[in-house]
């Protein structure tokens, strides 16, 4: 569930989430940067959303302030990883994107 249900249960979270997929065409901005396609499935805030920004226009509804990632791309930005990812490439050791774990 995600962490500000008042923020993406309304009206203009659904609005500016459209517009963002669409502006991106349904592809992860980060992949297309890195020269790569594939599909989008998460608007995220550049700038993170926390309880002490999230009633600002600027970072919680701002396009500029959204992009559209995959979920390999999402989890990454917040360091997340799925337990397989941890057993291939133990922390120190660079994963295929080049960064060190």
């Amino acid at each position: 569930m995600a962490r500000h249900p008042e923020i993406y249960a309304t009206a203009e979270w659904s609005r500016v989430r459209r517009y963002v997929i669409s502006r991106a065409d349904g592809l992860c901005e980060s992949c297309i940067r890195d020269k790569k396609v594939k599909p989008g499935k998460e608007v995220d805030h550049i700038i993170e959303l926390t309880d002490n920004n999230k009633h600002d226009w600027n970072i919680a509804y701002n396009p500029e302030n959204l992009q559209y990632l995959c979920s390999d791309c999402h989890n990454h930005k917040h360091d997340r990883s799925i337990g397989l990812q941890n057993f291939l490439f133990p922390p120190g050791i660079k994963s295929p994107r080049g960064e060190k774990k």
